[in-house]
C-alpha cells in the first residue's frame, strides 16, 4: 500500500490521535464481528469483516513466517483448490466489487452459521500467530461449541459438554437466547470474562471525542481522515 502523504496541496495532515498496528487491526476486526454476532446484526456486513480478518491473519503468518492453526488453502486438494476458494471468496467479493459483475446476483446460503464458523478460525488463527485469546474471543468459541461441536470440542471437553448441552436442549433454549442478555453489565458474566468490558471500551475509545462532545460545541476541525 502507497505511504499516505503528510501534505496535500500545502495543507499539512493533523498528527495522528493513536497508531495502531496490524495485530490490533485484526483484533478490532474480530471483536467486533463478535458483538455484532452477539447482536444478531446484519450477516453480510459481519461477513466482510471477518473475510477481511481472514486475509490479514493469512498476510501476517507469510510475514511472520508462523503457522496458521487453519489454513483454508492447505486443507483443500489441489484439484478443488481453485473452485472451492472462488466459493469461499464469493460473498466477500460481491460485497467489495462492481466492476465486473454489477448486474449479477450473488447466491446466499448459511451466511450467519458460516459467520461463526470462519470467526471461530480466525480466533484460532490469531491465537497461533499471537498467543492473545481475549475474552471476547472465549465469548465466541464458547458460541462456536454450540453450533458446531464436531469441529471445536476437544475429547478432554467432551464429557462436560455432553451434559451442558443436553441441559441447554432440555430448556428448549434457541441459539438466539444464548446472547440475550445484558453481556457488558450482567454480574455472572463479569466473573467468567472479567475483561471482556474493558475490551470493548478499548476497542470504542475512538467514539469518545465525537459522541461525548455538544453538537453545538463541535467544530469540523479534524477532517481529511484524521
Amino acid at each position: 500500500m502507497a505511504k499516505a502523504p503528510q501534505e496535500i496541496a500545502g495543507i499539512k495532515r493533523l498528527a495522528p490521535r493513536r497508531r495502531i498496528t496490524k495485530k490490533k487491526a485484526v483484533r478490532h476486526l474480530i471483536h467486533a464481528a463478535v458483538r455484532m454476532i452477539a447482536a444478531a446484526e446484519d450477516p453480510f456486513a459481519i461477513h466482510l469483516i471477518i473475510q477481511s480478518a481472514d486475509k490479514l491473519l493469512i498476510d501476517l503468518s507469510k510475514k511472520l513466517k508462523k503457522p496458521l492453526a487453519h489454513d483454508w488453502v492447505k486443507n483443500i486438494k489441489d484439484e478443488y483448490r481453485s473452485p472451492l476458494m472462488v466459493v469461499f471468496r464469493e460473498t466477500y467479493n460481491f460485497l467489495k466489487h462492481a466492476d465486473k459483475d454489477h448486474d449479477e446476483e450473488l447466491h446466499v446460503g448459511s451466511i450467519a452459521e458460516s459467520n461463526v464458523l470462519q470467526l471461530a478460525v480466525c480466533i484460532a488463527n490469531y491465537q497461533a500467530l499471537f498467543g492473545e485469546y481475549t475474552d471476547h474471543m472465549n465469548l465466541l468459541f464458547t458460541f462456536a461449541k454450540l453450533v458446531f461441536p464436531e469441529g471445536f470440542v476437544t475429547p478432554d471437553q467432551r464429557a462436560v459438554f455432553d451434559v451442558a448441552h443436553s441441559k441447554l436442549g432440555g430448556m428448549g433454549m434457541r441459539f438466539g437466547e444464548f446472547f440475550n442478555m445484558d453481556l457488558w453489565n450482567d454480574p455472572m458474566v463479569a466473573r467468567v470474562m472479567p475483561g471482556l468490558v474493558a475490551e470493548r471500551r478499548e476497542d470504542l475509545q475512538d467514539n469518545a471525542e465525537l459522541f461525548s462532545t455538544f453538537i453545538g460545541d463541535f467544530p469540523l476541525k479534524r477532517c481529511g481522515g484524521g
